[in-house]
């Protein structure tokens, strides 16, 4: 049985969108792996590449973030004070003027960088299709 416990008050889509930054390097399924939950990350990173973002994701997705924070002392999604300001962090982030929002195509993850001429976009790393910028929300 897998030790979870659910993080309320937590977007489903800021949970997604942290395991979606995780799946850009092999750090959290190494992790995983050592800790008996290797199955569990491929079966969450392939819900996730197929679209199923559902309650079982969600729980899976609780269950790595135990083991993170279980780990390493901090879990896999940001504080609650880290949110509330900033809604993630995507290459090319920098503070001033020219800051947009990039958005996942298939509406997994967001985050907001500095778009600068000709850049190429960061790419989701659950998809792999390029990320689209847009206007900071509202």
């Amino acid at each position: 049985m897998v030790e979870c416990e659910v993080r309320m008050g937590i977007d489903l889509a800021v949970k997604v969108a942290a395991f979606c930054r995780e799946l850009g390097d092999s750090a959290l399924a190494d992790l995983a792996r050592s800790n008996g939950l290797g199955p569990l990350y491929q079966h969450a990173e392939q819900a996730l590449r197929a679209g199923r973002i559902d309650p079982q994701l969600e729980t899976q997705l609780d269950a790595l973030d135990a083991m993170v924070r279980r780990t390493e002392g901090t879990g896999l999604y940001p504080s609650a004070t880290w949110r509330a300001g900033y809604p993630g962090q995507l290459p090319g982030a920098e503070a001033g003027s020219g800051a947009r929002w990039w958005v996942c195509p298939r509406a997994w993850c967001a985050g907001h960088g500095r778009v600068r001429s000709g850049q190429l976009p960061p790419r989701c790393a659950a998809s792999g299709d390029p990320l689209t910028a847009g206007p900071l929300p509202g």
